[in-house]
């Protein structure tokens, strides 16, 4: 709820987040080993695991800057200066969202039988968000449209 300006509450449409301290620690420790997370089953479990999969996936942030200049048959470039550290952690913040979505978007595409149509089995891709726009610029993978 959020306290409106008149001062009486209201019910906004929010995403109900029922956080486990021990169920990140699980998801965490599993991810770094490469283990079994084991059976996932409720929307909270869902929502932790994507939280701690993100977490994993933002510490890898030059490691991802270095895959995507490969995949474009570039090398990456010397590190940048510190001052450039903090914008270059919210390039990576704001791709891997788009990254995320997109593999939903093929995943439901999977899911509703409509992703042959339009893909092979192996995608590759490079996502990014910029200024709330997102792009895909196709590597292999993409069938040509009629």
């Amino acid at each position: 709820m959020i306290r409106s300006a008149s001062g009486s509450w209201e019910i906004k449409a929010m995403f109900p987040l029922n956080f486990r301290k021990d169920r990140a620690e699980q998801f965490v420790q599993c991810l770094a080993e490469g283990t079994s997370i084991g059976r996932v089953q409720t929307v909270d479990e869902m929502v932790a695991l994507a939280g701690a999969c993100f977490f994993a996936l933002m510490s890898h942030g030059p490691i991802l800057r270095k895959m995507a200049a490969q995949m474009q048959n570039q090398a990456l470039p010397e590190s940048q200066a510190s001052e450039h550290a903090e914008a270059d952690e919210e390039m990576v913040f704001n791709d891997l969202h788009a990254a995320i979505e997109f593999s939903a978007h093929l995943t439901m595409l999977v899911h509703d039988g409509g992703y042959d149509q339009q893909y092979e089995p192996v995608v590759q891709c490079l996502v990014t968000q910029d200024d709330g726009q997102k792009r895909v610029l196709p590597v292999s993978g993409f069938k040509q449209g009629d």
